[in-house]
């Protein structure tokens, strides 16, 4: 499977990585990669996350795949042989936020 990350996934990640470098550049090198390294398995394994039960009901099947020991969710769905990463989610924001965050991205 090919993995796609939406433009404003890619942002998120880049802000994530910019509030840890100013913290801690290299904390906030192991974390980017590790979120990278989360996604990757996504290629191989893609149905590896539950569905996301805040977006059932939406045109395609929402998952999420909780990353970096809990901190970070990669919210993405399955299309043909393509995984589309389509936000990453900070889990200790309001989780109904992802709902209003997901809807942006279409």
């Amino acid at each position: 499977m090919k993995l796609f990350w939406f433009t404003d996934a890619i942002a998120d990640l880049d802000e994530i990585y910019d509030y840890y470098f100013a913290l801690n550049p290299r904390a906030a090198a192991m974390l980017y990669n590790t979120i990278l390294d989360a996604a990757d398995i996504l290629r191989t394994h893609p149905r590896i996350a539950p569905i996301e039960p805040l977006l059932e009901g939406f045109t395609e099947e929402y998952r999420s795949l909780i990353v970096a020991k809990g901190k970070y969710k990669l919210v993405y769905y399955i299309d043909n042989d393509n995984v589309y990463i389509v936000l990453v989610f900070a889990c200790r924001r309001n989780p109904n936020k992802i709902i209003s965050s997901t809807l942006k991205r279409k």
